[in-house]
């Protein structure tokens, strides 16, 4: 696909004996929410650690708008829009909502002792910019009442949206969500679901790992499916869930389905 944001080819990763990836390669393209999914053990959280920096792989290549980026750290890969939730959210619990909003700003000119005092105007400028962007992500996402209430108030829903409105004041290109919906109860759920397809519709693209197939179903353009380090199948979310190699997958422990 000459349109695809993110291209991983040939991901290769081994934690000793044990083939965690095993030649992984997808395109997510531009203007999807695009699904990874797969039965536990199959290798969704070591892809998305290796295509967000925080893991090497042993073989193959990342790349991202054409760049490739398969040894920049996490740092690195963030400044260059891709950036990630994680499947635990860890915002400081004794800070508001707002607060860890205003934590996630790169390039703030207040963490400098020398801008704030040679520019001090600067500064301000720029504080009332991010609170004012904050305040519109916080209501995108159903939270703006809850901008003075502390992080650790909000539900473990709550907290997933909240992690969602950070991430979006970097404005990236691409968004891994990791477990987005995990534990959430099904009404936040579908909350969770319709935010992340009114900014696909704004023009954000997604890449997300979920288990909860209602969730892939109503929130995914298109999925891949992982099992045992492998890429078995991919396209519109009806389609691929109704064939019968991932059924297969699904209902087999990892020791029942052949081996590689």
């Amino acid at each position: 696909m000459t349109d695809a944001l993110l291209s991983v080819r040939g991901i290769e990763k081994r934690f000793g004996g044990l083939v965690a990836l095993a030649g992984v390669s997808m395109e997510v393209p531009k203007g999807l929410v695009y699904g990874l999914i797969g039965p536990n053990g199959s290798g969704k959280t070591t892809l998305f650690n290796v295509v967000s920096g925080f893991m090497r792989q042993d073989a193959g290549t990342v790349a991202f708008e054409g760049r490739d980026i398969g040894r920049a750290s996490p740092h690195r890969v963030a400044r260059l829009g891709l950036c990630r939730t994680f499947q635990a959210t860890a915002c400081p619990t004794r800070m508001t909502v707002m607060e860890n909003m205003l934590l996630a700003p790169q390039d703030q000119l207040g963490e400098g002792f020398v801008n704030l005092v040679a520019r001090p105007r600067g500064v301000s400028r720029q504080e009332r910019a991010f609170r004012a962007r904050a305040r519109d992500l916080l209501a995108i996402v159903n939270l703006a009442g809850k901008a003075d209430e502390y992080a650790g108030s909000l539900s473990g829903g709550q907290k997933k949206l909240l992690a969602l409105a950070q991430i979006l004041m970097a404005d990236p290109k691409l968004i891994l969500l990791d477990e987005p919906v995990a534990g959430v109860n099904p009404v936040l759920a579908e909350e969770i679901a319709a935010v992340i397809r009114k900014l696909r519709d704004e023009g954000r693209n997604f890449l997300i790992v979920e288990h909860n197939m209602h969730f892939i179903r109503s929130s995914c353009d298109r999925i891949s499916v992982l099992d045992a380090g492998r890429i078995i199948a991919e396209g519109e979310p009806a389609e691929v869930l109704a064939r019968e190699e991932v059924l297969r997958a699904y209902l087999a422990g990892p020791a029942a389905r052949p081996a590689a």
